[in-house]
């Protein structure tokens, strides 16, 4: 089977040895950040949430990502992500980047992201096969990405022997590897996939001063909600209207509350 690129945590206090992670023609990227890193709301990012490694081609920068974890652009790649925060920043990590894959890349632009992927209930949603399962924002943690000969003083002799370059992220005061100056922030909103169609509201139920909709062809990666309004013309955002996360292949119920200024109903994504 062909080699992945994969990731690993390295002890803040404990050298690391890579010796076993892959051959000498891989390269590594390492890199954290000070934080406290932010959600676009000003929330500090919560443990588990996902950085990700990206690449644009020569010239050019990463367009960003679609909320199922692509590239809105086709000519970039999203490398690998991790679930990396930890107590509000990114702890310090190594990527391993294949030879076979590098090259393909090599004389791109790199760049690292922090990803927002919370679920209704504020827990990120991860990764899955070195992707992020949702992307709601994004933002660059640095895009000042190098590679670079690394000395054995920077990582351990182990690491420098295993692999002869880094993907050096950013300068510190320091000089030290991989650590970026500012805190990160995810605050781009990502965009709908093209070609996803959009959900379609399936039956409307009225009770007990509610309005419930059954609505189907969602995708969990979104969140939904309504817009409503006394006019098919003159839909607005429903304050009281449920934000509920989308699910392939099932329906969804979404409620708000009944009123003579809710007469007709849409569902969007929930931003």
């Amino acid at each position: 089977m062909p080699k992945t690129a994969k990731i690993m945590a390295v002890a803040a206090v404990v050298t690391c040895s890579v010796c076993a992670f892959g051959s000498v023609q891989d390269k590594l990227a390492r890199f954290s950040t000070p934080g406290p890193d932010r959600y676009s709301d000003g929330s500090i990012v919560r443990d588990g949430e996902c950085y990700v490694l990206v690449w644009s081609p020569t010239g050019t920068t990463f367009s960003g990502f679609n909320a199922d974890g692509t590239p809105v652009s086709s000519n970039d790649r999203v490398v690998l992500a991790g679930a990396l925060a930890q107590d509000g920043r990114c702890r310090d990590a190594m990527f391993e980047i294949p030879a076979k894959e590098y090259e393909a890349l090599e004389g791109g632009e790199w760049a690292v992201c922090l990803v927002d992927t919370r679920r209704v209930d504020g827990v990120p949603a991860g990764v899955k096969d070195g992707k992020p399962v949702r992307v709601n924002r994004w933002g660059l943690v640095t895009r000042d990405v190098k590679v670079e000969p690394v000395a054995a003083s920077k990582v351990t002799s182990a690491a420098a022997s295993a692999s002869n370059a880094l993907l050096k992220l950013g300068a510190t005061a320091d000089g030290g590897c991989g650590k970026t100056d500012l805190p990160a922030r995810a605050n781009r909103l990502s965009a709908v996939p093209k070609n996803l169609m959009p959900p379609q509201i399936t039956a409307i139920e009225v009770s007990d001063g509610e309005v419930w909709l059954a609505v189907d062809g969602t995708v969990p990666y979104l969140d939904y909600t309504i817009v409503s309004g006394k006019t098919p013309n003159d839909l607005k955002t429903d304050y009281f209207s449920e934000v509920v996360e989308g699910e392939a292949g099932g329906e969804i119920a979404i409620g708000t509350v009944k009123s003579p200024a809710r007469r007709f109903f849409k569902v969007k994504r929930a931003e």
